[in-house]
């Protein structure tokens, strides 16, 4: 199977140039917002953007490229909020949950569901893309963040833990909460009502083994 090129073509730095690129980002979630994959393509990007498509060419050399371009921001603005969470967690004054263990668990729950649910076509799209393009690279960055939040989150709640989690305990975490939401997008149940108390009922029951 050939090699997939994900890479976006340049990186804008000036102002008029970043201004574009936002445009054209703006334009791709709008798209695959209202028409997912089936009506996605650089062609349709450029024409709501109000770009030429040899402007989009510019910085995205293909549809995969922007995809990724995308998968890139959405992991971007889950660890800016995840982090932002675990220091309202972490400082009491702020009156967030997360006086226990199990509430903080919820609130990262939500954290996710809200993220997924949002938009939840654009979110089953870039779930899509991520399982099938080598993006792993674009996104590792951001990834690592939210396990730093998240080992952060348990030296926080060190008293209710009889041991330091190890990273890999975050990794588990990650990966159970992400299959959690996903599975429940794919069943597009109209109740989500106790979808972040079974998550954090999952994740109180793998910290048992520890």
């Amino acid at each position: 199977m050939p090699s997939i090129n994900v890479a976006p073509r340049k990186a804008p730095r000036q102002q008029r140039s970043q201004a574009t690129v936002a445009v054209i980002l703006q334009a791709a979630t709008r798209v695959l917002t209202r028409l997912s994959l089936a009506g996605f393509n650089t062609n349709r990007v450029a024409e709501v953007a109000g770009v030429s498509v040899g402007s989009l060419y510019q910085y995205f050399p293909n549809k995969a490229a922007l995809v990724t371009a995308l998968i890139d921001r959405a992991q971007t603005e889950l660890a800016d909020a995840c982090e932002q969470l675990v220091q309202q967690i972490k400082n009491p004054a702020t009156g967030q949950p997360g006086n226990t263990l199990a509430e903080s668990l919820g609130a990262l729950a939500q954290l996710t569901i809200g993220q997924q649910y949002a938009k939840p076509v654009f979110a089953a799209a870039l779930d899509h893309e991520e399982a099938r393009l080598p993006v792993q690279k674009q996104y590792r960055a951001a990834q690592e963040r939210v396990l730093a939040s998240m080992l952060q989150l348990f030296a926080h709640q060190h008293a209710e833990l009889a041991t330091d989690l190890p990273e890999s305990a975050a990794r588990d975490f990650f990966a159970i909460t992400k299959a959690l939401v996903e599975t429940e997008a794919g069943v597009l149940k109209k109740s989500l009502a106790d979808l972040d108390v079974r998550i954090a009922r999952a994740l109180l029951g793998y910290l048992k083994k520890f």
